[in-house]
């Protein structure tokens, strides 16, 4: 039901909606504002309930959820009611003289006007928390849909240096290059530790993804030994700042299938972060291989490339440029621009 919904979304769901409810009783019933905000009040606190007991049945076949998610959409309507109806039978005489009402109800004064009131109470409430609990849902929907859709498009990521790793370990052991087999092999298990536990949705510091990204650099540097070289240009006001997890790799890994695997002199990766104003600018550059440089996209580029534009598109709707191309210094260059945001 509730699913990968926060806290949060939940509590700000739940102050939008009453506070409108609120509002809307109290321009009908002026001055009872003394018997309206205790039913405000426990509202909001029986709906954060309510989110925390759906949340728990994510997970459970989807009748049994469904089932439980209703169940528990009478019970906290029921406790609203009854919260209700006491409210408005203690507290009612004496805030709201000359027997005035609050919507739809009036001052009860014997048990069976006290039963019909909670009856229609209950009535209110069961749509008000059937309606809520229906939003959480929908948001919970889209929330797992962007979830499938960015985990993909991570996933998506070129996994065929693992594999390069691998084989260049085994050679290294072959030759006797112990020790650089040993550096491998301890980077690569960095690398795949954290790419494993990141959460797609969130962000981290820029410094993590630079630190990932040259756990990266330094595997491939073992694989390609001399022919690359690698420099990391981080200024320390940028070193919190947020980017979307893993969101250089493609660029890096174009850098050095494109740059370095496709040239027989060495190839230099830099990769640079800069502030723009109130934007962030994040840029790989890397040599051209010889010959390379009157093509504006080396091919199979364009796979990288797509993941970034999708992620950057779900994360920052169009506040967000991506360009690449050769220079005019005989460079690559790929360049990510986003709204810069501190930690």
């Amino acid at each position: 039901m509730a699913g990968i919904i926060h806290g949060r979304e939940a509590l700000v769901l739940a102050v939008t909606l009453w506070t409108a409810l609120f509002i809307n009783d109290f321009l009908l019933l002026s001055g009872g504002a003394l018997v309206l905000a205790p039913g405000w009040l426990s509202s909001v606190l029986l709906a954060l309930l309510l989110a925390q007991i759906l949340q728990r049945l994510h997970g459970l076949p989807r009748e049994r959820a469904l089932g439980l998610g209703v169940l528990a959409v009478l019970m906290v309507a029921a406790g609203q009611a009854a919260f209700d109806v006491t409210a408005i039978v203690a507290l009612g005489p004496h805030l709201l003289p000359g027997g005035l009402g609050v919507p739809g109800f009036a001052i009860a004064a014997t048990f069976d006007e006290a039963i019909l009131q909670f009856r229609m109470s209950l009535l209110w409430n069961v749509a008000t928390f059937g309606f809520y609990a229906a939003a959480l849902s929908l948001l919970n929907a889209e929330r797992r849909k962007l979830d499938a859709e960015m985990r993909a498009l991570r996933y998506e990521l070129n996994p065929h240096f693992l594999f390069n790793t691998l084989n260049s370990v085994a050679g290294l052991i072959e030759e006797g290059s112990a020790g650089r087999a040993d550096r491998m092999v301890l980077s690569l298990s960095r690398f795949l530790q954290t790419t494993l536990s990141l959460d797609p949705l969130h962000d981290v510091p820029l410094a993590e993804e630079i630190a990932l990204q040259r756990d990266y650099l330094e595997i491939e540097r073992e694989r390609f030994a001399d022919r690359m070289r690698f420099d990391i240009r981080l200024p320390d006001e940028l070193a919190t700042a947020l980017v979307p997890n893993l969101i250089l790799q493609p660029l890096i890994e174009n850098a050095v299938k494109h740059g370095v695997a496709a040239s027989r002199k060495p190839v230099t990766i830099v990769l640079e972060a800069r502030r723009e104003g109130d934007r962030m600018v994040l840029t790989v550059e890397n040599d051209l291989p010889e010959g390379g440089g009157i093509s504006r996209k080396p091919p199979g580029m364009g796979v990288g490339l797509r993941n970034i534009t999708d992620r950057l598109q779900a994360r920052f709707a169009n506040r967000w440029r991506l360009s690449s191309g050769p220079t005019a210094e005989g460079r690559y260059r790929a360049a990510i621009e986003f709204p810069l945001r501190q930690a």
